[in-house]
């Protein structure tokens, strides 16, 4: 069990984390040793009130964040494989975020509990691609073309927020904590066309992965998103003959996937050949699609956590209440939980 002090010394990790500053910047800032802030935030030492006051002040938060600090706020054990040229401090810093979404929207709705289940893969007992198929099954998905995605993911419990990831140059990332529901993040510069099968991808490691990703990994989440979205078994008796530019465009509305991933997806299940495969990528480069796409698929948005929010709202509560059992400024709340999204 977590004690008070080791809570409150993860919850000051993660803040500070999540604001890109060190502990010699913080440490500076509020007037004490690198060396004494170490020591609480490993659960080993005490503040006394004014400087508390002081790291409140520093990190953006109510003093109150810290005296109500009671539950793990340990770092978030995150799924997506780091660019070479992301920096560290940029990877500490989502999960640092990703765990203090857990803890407030454990605290503003309490706790949840999801559907959805883990698979092993070790010992090549499952493929990627089955365990898409069972994941359908346990959704009561069927294999037909899927609806809102998010929507089916927030209906399984999976927490899911738009968030600014493109300067860690990914389009998503996600957590699945041990005892609590997935978190996914969504990249608010994500295109509408590419971020289904971007939350498919996230979906696959969550489902089936402990440790950040590996290269293998990753192609095992893209074999995950790619049946999870469209089974083979499907996307095959459908694909056409004379697969032409308005032919494909006809499956890509129907599947709700990109055209680039339904030209691979057509090399996959063996309906395009090699050649043909490289054909495609050429003329989607040349004519600038692989940028913009035709038909745009239209964005589908989180609405399960901003419903419930607003609920509150309705029933009498405040935003400074709410945003106080979140452990944040009302400011900061309504632009995370309830700016709306287009």
């Amino acid at each position: 069990m977590t004690s008070k002090l080791q809570a409150r010394g993860e919850l000051l990790t993660a803040l500070r984390l999540s604001r890109e500053l060190t502990q010699v910047q913080l440490a500076f800032d509020v007037g004490i040793s690198q060396a004494a802030l170490s020591k609480v935030e490993s659960g080993e030492a005490r503040l006394d009130l004014e400087t508390w006051r002081k790291v409140a002040d520093k990190l953006m938060v109510p003093l109150s964040a810290f005296r109500a600090a009671e539950s793990s706020t340990a770092p978030a054990r995150i799924f997506h494989r780091k660019q070479r040229s992301t920096p560290k401090s940029a990877v500490n810093k989502v999960a640092a975020e990703l765990s203090l979404v857990r803890l407030r929207v454990r605290d503003l709705v309490g706790d949840q509990t999801t559907s959805l289940r883990r698979h092993d893969l070790d010992g090549g007992y499952n493929t990627p691609q089955e365990v898409a198929r069972d994941v359908r099954d346990e959704l009561g998905l069927g294999r037909a073309p899927l609806g809102d995605l998010v929507a089916i993911l927030e209906e399984a419990g999976v927490v899911v927020l738009r968030w600014p990831l493109e300067s860690i140059q990914v389009d998503a990332i996600a957590s699945w904590q041990d005892d609590t529901v997935p978190v996914i993040l969504i990249g608010d510069h994500v295109p509408a066309d590419r971020q289904r099968f971007t939350m498919a991808h996230e979906l696959g490691h969550a489902v089936m992965h402990e440790t950040e990703a590996d290269k293998e990994q990753e192609a095992e989440a893209d074999a995950f998103a790619a049946e999870f979205l469209a089974p083979e078994s499907e996307i095959a008796k459908e694909w056409p003959s004379d697969a032409s530019l308005d032919a494909l465009l006809l499956l890509k509305r129907r599947w709700g996937i990109s055209l680039s991933a339904l030209i691979r997806r057509g090399k996959d299940i063996g309906r395009l050949t090699e050649q043909e495969y490289r054909q495609w990528n050429i003329h989607l480069s040349t004519t600038g699609m692989h940028r913009r796409e035709p038909d745009p698929t239209e964005r589908e948005n989180p609405t399960a956590l901003t419903t419930a929010i607003r609920k509150y709202l309705a029933e009498g509560a405040s935003v400074e209440e709410l945003a106080s059992t979140a452990h944040m400024y009302p400011r900061e709340f309504e632009q995370t939980f309830l700016q709306e999204t287009s």
